[in-house]
């Protein structure tokens, strides 16, 4: 079980190759971002040698599964808990079950924390984007809250590549998410979440809270630690 004395190991792990399809800078870069966000956590990263190159379809997130399954096995011998990179929350449930640990999936410790903040939320995502959000919302319980998905017009690798070139039409299309009746905006692409700042533009721009999911996810991870204390599971290191 987790060492309470310990500052919890949280590894987050990227579903996509990002060293090779945005550079291994990018990956240290979001690793810093990461541990600012969780200060009292020891946060590592790793980004795999397989798997889709963005998660931008639902045949993308049914490779994640084969591309982490077997480094998953070994996820309990150096991490507490993982959080997966990607919003679509990926094979969270499979790779739970293989490692032992808890597997955060952010979109919805991300949509979760947003009717925690408001009445209704919208999810801003880049364009193509995996079907089936609404399924998804359904079956969290939180349909009633949610407004609508809105597409910022470029993808992943667009977004990474330069994100300042798609900031104006960001704003845009979350002016018209408010404009529908959203309260709280949730970022639902993760090329968005690590835009330094972006949140913070956005809320000061329209007046609503925006969740960062990756946030969402690694204080969902951080209690999930404290929660499977004193728990007995097969594959966790002994306090």
């Amino acid at each position: 079980m987790p060492d309470l004395s310990a500052s919890p190991r949280i590894l987050y792990q990227l579903a996509s190759p990002l060293h090779r399809t945005a550079g291994a800078e990018v990956v240290q870069r979001r690793a810093a971002m990461l541990r600012a966000w969780a200060p009292s956590a020891e946060v590592a990263i790793n980004s795999p040698e397989a798997g889709p190159s963005a998660i931008e379809s639902a045949a993308d997130a049914a490779m994640v599964f084969p591309a982490l399954r077997e480094a998953a096995a070994g996820w309990a011998e150096k991490h507490d808990a993982v959080l997966i990179g990607c919003f679509s929350d990926p094979a969270v449930e499979a790779l739970a079950q293989i490692s032992g640990v808890p597997v955060i999936g952010p979109g919805e410790a991300g949509m979760l924390a947003a009717v925690q903040l408001g009445e209704r939320f919208s999810v801003l995502s880049s364009d193509p984007t995996p079907p089936g959000l609404r399924r998804r919302i359904r079956g969290i319980g939180i349909e009633g809250s949610f407004v609508s998905e809105v597409t910022m017009g470029g993808s992943v690798a667009d977004l990474n590549r330069n994100p300042d070139v798609h900031l104006p039409a960001i704003v845009k299309r979350a002016r018209t998410c408010v404009a529908q009746g959203a309260d709280v905006l949730v970022l639902g692409c993760f090329a968005l979440s690590f835009i330094p700042g972006l949140p913070g533009k956005l809320s000061r721009a329209l007046g609503v809270p925006v969740v960062n999911p990756v946030i969402a996810g690694l204080k969902a991870a951080e209690a999930a630690v404290l929660y499977s204390a004193g728990l007995s599971r097969p594959n966790v290191r002994s306090a």
